[in-house]
């Protein structure tokens, strides 16, 4: 029996960034944090979770990173848990609620290293933990944060969890000027109050509420960026438009009553959105 030959094609991969290249690593280019004190336990633990994931990440000179790649997918398995997060308006549960907190402080310590961001989004309601236009949203197939190494060093992401808090830390090469000093400005806009909107349910007793909606303030908001130097304000730069949605206060009013002139006050009230009305008649007729 003759031997076979068959060809065979090696293909090395060789390690990426040097020692000279990684020993550029030592400055703290931007840094930023914030609270998820007030969270669930579920939240923080998906705040925790999408950290760890993030966490010690290289990206060399030109190299994109994308947020959702990095913490997707959001599974039980990926070590997620159900959370609130924001869908059409509403308030819901979901695998990762929480994890835009992840993207919205690694945003912030992004601009402040001045990286080169390329993509970003606002999410459709406006978030407590920064100020309007300093949030960065992800969603399956909708939102990412993107943003490029555009320096000639490697930059390495720390990210970490203390006290209730989430903390970003970009290092890599100093290279801007020492008395060169960066800041971000959230400025509103318009403010939209949100309003009040009333269901009748004929098969609850009349008088009682459930609030099946809570409100969020609509925003209108622009981020600016603002350089020093030597204490001297040399530009002040839009960096961001950002529109977030109001959302009102909704509740479902009982109305089942054998009473026919207070069923037809009620159902008027209900008609004009009117809560006030609503106590009014609940004062008069009972309830």
């Amino acid at each position: 029996k003759e031997d076979s030959q068959f060809p065979l094609t090696v293909i090395v991969d060789e390690a990426r960034g040097t020692a000279e290249e990684l020993s550029k690593v030592k400055d703290v280019l931007g840094t930023f944090s914030t609270s998820f004190k007030t969270s669930s336990a579920a939240r923080s633990a998906n705040v925790r979770n999408g950290c760890e994931l993030i966490n010690g990440t290289i990206l060399y000179p030109g190299d994109e990173f994308s947020t959702y790649a990095a913490v997707s997918p959001f599974t039980e398995a990926n070590g997620y848990y159900l959370a609130g997060s924001y869908l059409n308006g509403q308030v819901v549960d979901s695998f990762g609620g929480g994890i835009c907190q992840d993207s919205t402080t690694l945003y912030n310590a992004v601009l402040l290293a001045e990286l080169e961001v390329t993509e970003r989004h606002n999410h459709s309601m406006i978030v407590k933990y920064v100020e309007p236009s300093m949030d960065a949203a992800i969603a399956e197939g909708a939102k990412d944060f993107r943003f490029v190494n555009n320096t000639e060093a490697p930059i390495y992401i720390e990210g970490y969890t203390y006290g209730g808090k989430i903390y970003f830390n970009l290092y890599g090469e100093e290279y801007r000027p020492a008395d060169r000093k960066v800041t971000y400005e959230s400025e509103t806009l318009e403010t939209i109050d949100p309003t009040t909107e009333l269901t009748a349910d004929p098969e609850k007793a009349f008088g009682s509420m459930e609030q099946i909606q809570s409100a969020h303030t609509g925003y209108k908001a622009k981020l600016w960026k603002i350089v020093t130097e030597n204490g001297e304000q040399v530009s002040k730069e839009e960096v961001n438009n950002s529109y977030y949605q109001m959302t009102p206060n909704k509740y479902k009013v009982g109305v089942k009553t054998s009473n026919a002139e207070a069923s037809s006050v009620m159902y008027t009230a209900i008609a004009n959105n009117d809560l006030n009305q609503v106590y009014v008649v609940l004062n008069q007729y009972g309830g």
